[in-house]
Order: structure tokens, then C-alpha cells, then sequence
């Protein structure tokens, strides 16, 4: 067993977990915690659900690791097993569970991870956007999936999730310049932000 299992890449990781390494698994949680929050918060309008869905998640994670093959990106295995959680319970909720938690919801501040430093609100704005928009956008440029891989996330095809991005982008730029930050934090020259522009979106 690697004694410094936060220098291992999550396929390495996972694998080690695989083999019987508590710690390891316990570092794969400890990653993904925070960015499957933020990834979740705008579909599910409750906290709380956003929690449970988590914990629900490592638990399917964790059922399921002799299953895992290295070829597959972990990443991707995360999200794919969160997702499908959340349609589940979104599906699920009553309208009027969905109406009440929207309303607590809008009190609430958004768990999400800490925004570069030169961009103080933009992820705090693209909570903002249709959720389907913000996901792609999160699982494109945060976690630095290619256009096939969030297809497989969100279970579209190539070209849906292209035409989520440019939407997405055109959208959340008209969102910072009404919060008063230049559009380009979402253009080619904001090299220090997390929703750069991409020269190939393949």
C-alpha cells in the first residue's frame, strides 16, 4: 500500500481501494465530496438530498469496486452513479415537496468550492443558469472531462452537450456582466478561470 495516497491519481487510488485499502477510499471521498455538492445543488432543491445523494453514491461506489476497470476514467464513474441518483429522487419528489424546498432553498447559500480569486462570484452566478447548462459547464472545464465523457455523464449525445456548453457560456456571460464582471471571464483571455473557452471541444 502507497503511504502517500494524496500524490495517486483516482484510477490508482480507486484500484488500491479495489484491493482491500480503506485509506484510499477514504481519500476518494474526501476528493470528490465537495465537487459532487456542487455539481448536485441545482437539480436537487434540498440540502439535505444533496447529502443524501452523496452518501448514497460512495455507498454505490464503494458495493461496486470489483467492478471497477482502470480504463475508465473514476471521474466519470462518479458522476455517471451521481447523476442517475438525482434524476431518480428529482423524479420522485411530489410537486408540491419540489415547491416547498425551492423556497427554503432560495435562503440557503451555495456549498460550492472556493472560485479563483479573480473571478470572485462566477460560479456563484452559473448556479444561476438552467441546471442542465450549469452541469455541463461544471464537468467540461472543473473536472476537465472531454464532450464524450459528460455525453456519458449525462446521458446525451455529443452534440446535445455542445449545444448545452454554447448555451451555457452565452448565457452565463450575460450573467457576469449584469453582476458587473467582464464577459470575458468567459472567453479565450481568462486563462486563470475555470470556465476558460476550450480550442477543441472534441
Amino acid at each position: 500500500m502507497d503511504d502517500r495516497p494524496r500524490e495517486l491519481t483516482d484510477e490508482e487510488l480507486a484500484l488500491q481501494a479495489q484491493a482491500g485499502c480503506r485509506r484510499s477510499f477514504e481519500e476518494l471521498l474526501g476528493r470528490y465530496a465537495g465537487r459532487l455538492s456542487a455539481f448536485l445543488r441545482p437539480r436537487l432543491v434540498s440540502g439535505q438530498d444533496v447529502e443524501d445523494t452523496i452518501q448514497e453514491t460512495f455507498l454505490r461506489l464503494f458495493r461496486s469496486l470489483s467492478r471497477y476497470d482502470p480504463r475508465w476514467k473514476f471521474s466519470t464513474w462518479v458522476y455517471t452513479i451521481a447523476g442517475r441518483l438525482a434524476i431518480g429522487l428529482y423524479r420522485s419528489q411530489s410537486k408540491s415537496r419540489i415547491i416547498e424546498e425551492a423556497a427554503k432553498a432560495s435562503h440557503e447559500r451555495a456549498d460550492l468550492p472556493p472560485p479563483p480569486p479573480s473571478r470572485p462570484n462566477l460560479w456563484e452566478a452559473a448556479q444561476r443558469l438552467p441546471p442542465k447548462q450549469y452541469q455541463a459547464l461544471w464537468l467540461f472545464y472543473t473536472e476537465d472531462m472531454t464532450v464524450k465523457e459528460v455525453a456519458v455523464v449525462m446521458e446525451k449525445t455529443s452534440l446535445a452537450v455542445r449545444m448545452l456548453l454554447h448555451h451555457g457560456r452565452h448565457n452565463l456571460s450575460g450573467l457576469l456582466g449584469r453582476a458587473g464582471i467582464p464577459s470575458e471571464a468567459v472567453g479565450p483571455g481568462a486563462a486563470n478561470s475555470p470556465v476558460r473557452l476550450k480550442e477543441n471541444l472534441g
